[in-house]
C-alpha cells in the first residue's frame, strides 16, 4: 500500500475534525497541529480554508461512493436484484449510524454553514446529493418502479431525514422501520407481474 502523502494526511485529519466539530469551529492551526505538518506545507496544498473544505467534501464524497457501491454490488445482493440493492443502501446507512465517528452529514452541515450559493463548497455538496439521487433513480428504474425520478428525489429526502434523526436520537433503530415503509410504498409503484394470459376482450 502506498504511503500517504502530506496532502492526504491533511485531508483525512481535516475530514475527521470537521465531521466532529463543524467547519467554523475548527481553525487551520488545529488541523496543522493534529496532522503534524508545517503551516507552509498545508498552505502549499490548500491556499485557503475554503479550498480545504471543498477538497474535504470531495474526499468524503469519494469515501461514500466507494462504500455504497461496494454495498450494492456485493454478490448476494446483486443476485437478489434491484430492490435488494435499494435495501442495501438503507442498511449501509444503518451501519454508518452505528459507528462512534458518526456525527451527521458533512454535506448538509456545509450547506448550513456556507450560504454563498455559488461557492465550491455548496457545489460539492449539491454534486454529492445529485449523485446519490441518480443512484437511487437507477435502482428504482431497474426495479420497474413507476415515476422513478420523482420517487428517487423523495427517497433522498428520506435518507437525509434519517441522517438527522440518527444524529439527534442516537441508539434508536430508525432504518428498519423506515425501510419497511419504503418497501410498502414501492409495492404500490411496481407494476403487477404478467401472467402470460391473453387479455380479456
Amino acid at each position: 500500500m502506498p504511503r500517504a502523502t502530506k496532502e492526504d494526511l491533511v485531508l483525512e485529519t481535516a475530514l475527521a475534525l470537521f465531521a466532529t466539530h463543524g467547519y467554523h469551529a475548527v481553525g487551520v492551526d488545529r488541523i496543522k497541529d493534529a496532522s503534524g505538518v508545517a503551516k507552509m506545507t498545508l498552505y502549499k496544498h490548500f491556499a485557503t480554508k475554503d479550498i480545504l473544505i471543498e477538497k474535504v467534501l470531495l474526499r468524503r464524497d469519494e469515501h461514500m461512493r466507494k462504500g455504497l457501491w461496494a454495498a450494492i454490488t456485493e454478490p448476494d445482493v446483486l443476485a437478489q436484484g434491484a430492490v435488494a440493492q435499494l435495501r442495501a443502501v438503507f442498511e449501509w446507512h444503518a451501519r454508518w449510524f452505528a459507528q462512534p465517528a458518526f456525527h451527521g452529514c458533512m454535506f448538509i452541515k456545509a450547506s448550513e454553514e456556507f450560504l454563498d450559493d455559488g461557492s465550491g463548497i455548496r457545489e460539492a455538496s449539491r454534486a454529492h446529493k445529485d449523485w446519490l439521487r441518480e443512484l437511487l433513480d437507477g435502482l428504482l428504474r431497474q426495479a420497474g418502479v413507476v415515476r422513478h425520478e420523482a420517487l428517487a428525489s423523495h427517497l433522498l429526502i428520506v435518507l437525509d431525514g434519517l441522517i438527522v434523526q440518527a444524529n439527534l436520537f442516537r441508539g434508536q433503530d430508525w432504518v428498519t422501520q423506515t425501510w419497511d415503509l419504503v418497501a410498502s410504498l414501492l409495492s404500490l409503484h411496481v407494476p403487477p407481474p404478467t401472467t402470460g394470459q391473453a387479455p380479456r376482450a
